[in-house]
């Protein structure tokens, strides 16, 4: 037995689940980090492998939310809601498989230089993503609710800014854009941002709820 496997057989099994999604929410805010460099480099030569590593990303989180869901099915009592955890491991999750589409799109519709209002909604990801960090973390001990509830309305302003810039964006795509299949590529590119940004305020309203319940 290796090394690893004594620890994690020593290691009181219900932390295993604030470790699995303290290990998510990393994978999670490196994803958006490369995202975020990658696209403001602005260099379509390096869309491919912008492709390959999101793909990486959204292995990994698979591989992480597929742990989770086994450690529950052997786990008789967690230290929060089973719901709560298969939610909040699912959600963030979801924010990654939503940069991996949008990074497939990116090399599928040839892409090029990126708008600059893609730019905005994944620097606003990002800084969204930097909150989750600190708010899944926080599940752990829930010591700091005051806290914790102003970085989940930080996110939520996060949010609400992403929708403004989505909204606006959209609407010049229709009056500006005289290429349909241009503003179609736009178009499916904005949506999926915007799902990745309503994933990760559905993950921050989450962690509210958990805190509700067990503070």
């Amino acid at each position: 037995m290796s090394l690893s496997s004594i620890i994690s057989w020593f290691k009181p099994r219900e932390l295993i689940f604030f470790d699995l999604l303290e290990k998510s929410a990393g994978n999670l805010c490196d994803a958006i980090g490369f995202f975020y460099k990658e696209l403001e480099t602005n260099d379509p030569a390096r869309w491919d492998d912008l492709k390959r590593r999101m793909k990486d990303y959204e292995h990994a989180g698979d591989a992480i939310n597929k742990e989770v869901i086994d450690k529950l099915d052997q786990t008789f009592v967690t230290p929060i809601e089973r719901d709560d955890i298969l939610r909040l491991s699912h959600s963030l999750d979801d924010v990654v498989d939503h940069l991996d589409t949008v990074s497939q799109k990116i090399v599928l519709y040839q892409v090029g230089h990126i708008k600059p209002f893609v730019l905005e909604i994944a620097r606003l990801l990002y800084d969204g993503a930097s909150e989750l960090m600190y708010l899944t973390q926080s599940i752990r001990n829930m010591s700091n609710v005051k806290e914790i509830r102003k970085r989940i309305r930080l996110v939520q302003e996060l949010e609400s800014k992403i929708d403004g810039i989505y909204n606006m964006s959209l609407a010049e795509l229709f009056a500006t854009c005289t290429d349909a299949i241009e503003l179609i590529k736009w178009k499916g590119i904005l949506e999926n941002l915007e799902d990745a940004s309503n994933s990760i305020d559905i993950v921050a309203k989450m962690v509210g709820s958990t805190i509700t319940k067990n503070a």
